[in-house]
């Protein structure tokens, strides 16, 4: 049993030095980012390896017109071989104030589910011809119909 204990010592001491490798040797200075969706230029792009969202997006000529980026962080240091997808702007649901249901009246701002059963029972009475007649529904003044007017039509 000694043997074998001064067996693994005299191993440990000889063969048990440690040599140190430098990792960083073995790490890219650059990345490959796909960018798609509406850039002026999709592809794929190498960039520095810490290059952020914004700055991949200026290589690639910036957004479109119609282009979004309201869903991206822009600060994202993002992997090697991602990508980066550019959505559309949406135009907003518009909300019949002739024909919803109350439940998509209530999804107005600032509408309840009070304000939205005096709309409707308003428009069984006689049907909305302009958007500001609203404003004779009890509860709906001007303040209320000047947040609300981007989301309705008739």
């Amino acid at each position: 049993m000694k043997k074998i204990i001064v067996l693994l010592f005299l191993l440990i001491i000889f063969y048990g030095e440690l040599h140190y490798v430098d990792l960083r040797q073995f790490q890219s200075e650059s990345k490959q980012v796909e960018v798609k969706g509406e850039v002026k230029k999709p592809g794929i792009y190498e960039v520095a390896i810490h290059a952020s969202v914004e700055e991949i997006l200026t290589l690639a000529g910036g957004c479109t017109k119609e282009g979004d980026t309201s869903n991206l962080n822009l600060t994202l240091d993002i992997e090697n071989h991602g990508v980066i997808v550019v959505g559309k702007h949406q135009a907003p649901k518009l909300i019949s104030i002739n024909s919803a249901s109350l439940e998509e009246l209530d999804e107005l701002k600032g509408v309840g589910p009070s304000i939205a059963q005096r709309i409707i029972d308003y428009r069984n009475q006689q049907p909305f011809k302009t958007l500001e007649e609203l404003k004779n529904v009890k509860g709906i003044g001007d303040r209320m119909f000047e947040k609300i007017k981007g989301q309705i039509t008739l």
